[in-house]
Parts: structure tokens; sequence; C-alpha cells
């Protein structure tokens, strides 16, 4: 079952009996989503819901129902959201102009991490998926939803990020303890970096020289130097580290902390300056809204946090659907 890949297996299983009884029913239509100010949009697993965030008002602006289970999702250039639906094999396409689900994709076994790619200047996006059972990770098209290419990775991959100037891939590769480097356009895997004890959550410097991923069970933060592709240092990163985002200048990585509903600010150095603040309950998916602030789903406490990061303060929360998990930031 894919929710074992939360530490707290048998909790959200049982949560997630009745919604797996409910079924699924699409929304009515919703009015085009305005185009000013930072947008977020969130996966609720629980719930089986995908909410868009206006961060300036500090609310929820729309939320639309998906099929049930849904776990991670990623932005499409042309403003579709892809989510992922780990426990029905299947990746959906929400359209949030519309409110509805426009296409529902069989993909894989287990289909979990996603991340956008661009595949040239005369081709469309393509989303690349991590399929857990499988193990690999598969390249689909951004239209279609038709797969155009796979590679093998290590065992149970979670997420997926890319650099797309280099057009390169790195997935965390939970069960094998490495980060897998694979060439999109190719898709084939270029090479392996062993890292800390279950790798989780990816996010690269602005540059992209820097991988930094956080591994779950090891309780700390790799360091990769991707020019390299070695692990150059590994930081103390608290309790179950979830989520990784970096701020644009590079300057701080944030981590949030699943098990202690903790926030730790990293700033790579040497030595690093390390920070730490009580934010939350269970928290888990981060994204950037601004250099000053982030946005972080607390599962638990069913909520988005808007967290002001000179002082590392929870400035707003916004409630949105049952078990928050992913967050990605909107093109406006």
């Amino acid at each position: 079952m894919t929710l074992r890949v939360l530490d707290r297996r048998r909790f959200c299983t049982q949560l997630l009996g009745a919604c797996a009884a409910a079924g699924w029913a699409g929304l009515p239509s919703a009015p085009a989503l305005a185009a000013t100010g930072p947008h977020a949009a969130v996966v609720s697993q629980q719930a089986g819901t995908v909410s868009l965030i206006d961060v300036d008002k500090a609310r929820v602006a729309q939320s639309f129902q998906v099929p049930r289970v849904p776990a991670a999702l990623a932005a499409a250039p042309d403003g579709r959201l892809f989510v992922s639906h780990p426990d029905l094999g299947r990746v959906s396409l929400l359209d949030v102009t519309s409110g509805t689900v426009t296409l529902e994709i069989p993909v894989g076994k287990e289909p979990f991490g996603l991340a956008v790619a661009s595949a040239g200047a005369d081709s469309g996006a393509n989303v690349l998926v991590t399929d857990w059972s499988a193990d690999a990770l598969l390249r689909l098209d951004a239209a279609t939803g038709k797969e155009t290419g796979r590679a093998a990775v290590g065992r149970s991959p979670a997420h997926v990020v890319v650099d797309k100037r280099r057009q390169l891939a790195y997935v965390a590769d939970r069960e094998s303890n490495t980060v897998s480097i694979v060439d999109t356009e190719r898709m084939e895997r270029l090479g392996v970096v062993p890292v800390g004890t279950a790798p989780f959550a990816l996010a690269l410097s602005p540059e992209g020289d820097a991988l930094y991923v956080g591994n779950v069970r090891s309780n700390d933060l790799s360091v990769v130097d991707t020019i390299a592709r070695r692990e150059t240092s590994r930081v103390p990163a608290g309790l179950m580290p979830y989520g990784v985002a970096v701020t644009p200048d590079g300057a701080r990585v944030l981590v949030t902390n699943q098990q202690n509903g903790g926030l730790t600010v990293i700033e790579p150095g040497a030595p690093e300056k390390i920070l730490r603040a009580r934010i939350g309950v269970f928290p888990e998916g981060i994204a950037l809204a601004s250099p000053s602030r982030a946005l972080v789903a607390d599962w638990a406490e069913d909520e988005v946090l808007i967290v002001e990061l000179p002082t590392l303060q929870v400035i707003e929360r916004i409630h949105v659907g049952a078990g928050p998990r992913g967050i990605v930031m909107l093109s406006a």
C-alpha cells in the first residue's frame, strides 16, 4: 500500500478507509483563478481535494475535488495541475480554470512524486513521475498523458526534482539510501549518489549546483555537489525532515520536521548555521511564496501555515481539506 511511505502508516490507513469507501465525484465548474498576486496549490490526502490559496489574502480562493487519496502534485506551464494517486495507479490532470479533472491517466504501479520538465524548444513540457513499486522514473507528455520514456532508479523512489537547464532529474531512492541522476531527454540513469538513511524530499539551489536531500530516518540533510556528483556534507536537520525548500538567493535551506512540529533553517557554509522553531504539529510540504515567506502544509491541523522567515513566526493559518501534504506555487 502506498501510504507506507509515511511512518504513521497504520494511523493513515484507518483514517483513509472512510475516504476510499466514499468514492469520488467532480465538482461543478468554478470561475477562473485571478492572475494577481502569488497563489499556491495544496493537495489534501484524506479529503481528496486540491485547494488554491491566495497568499496575500491568506485564504482559500477555490477548492476542487479530485480522485481519492491524492499524494503529490506539480504545476504544468499551461496552468493545469498534475496530481498523483498511488493507491489508484493513476495521475490526474486538474484544470483550475474550470475546476474539473480533465484526464485520468493509468501510470505504472504506484505513481508518487511529480515534477515538470522541459522537452526542448520544439516540444511541449514533460511530466516526470516516480513509480514507488516499480523502482522507476516515468516520463509523460504533459498534453496527452502518454508515457514517452522510463528509467530504472533505486528502490522505492519518492520525490523528484528537475534541473531544466541541464536536463537532469534527481530522484530520492528511499529504500536504497541513494539519489539517482537521470538524463530527462534520453531517460537514462547517469549516476547514483549515496546519501543518508531514507531520502525523501529534495530541493535544488538556484544555480543547480547543490542538491539538498532530506533523510527521514537519519534525521539529517545531505548536501550533494551536482557537478562532482557526490555528497559533500551531512547536516543535522531535526526529527524526520519531510519537506525541503531553498530561498531564491540560495542563502537558506528550509526543512520541515514532521515528528516534532518544527522548521529547521540551515544557512550553508563552513560551518553551517542552524536555526530551529516550532511551527505546527505535523508539518510536511513546504514552498517559498516570496523571499521572506514560506508556506507549510500541516497534516494534523488541516492547515497551511504562512511563516515569516526573518522571525520564523507563523503569521497566518489557513484551513484546508483534511490531511494536507504537498504544496506548490503557481504562476501568476
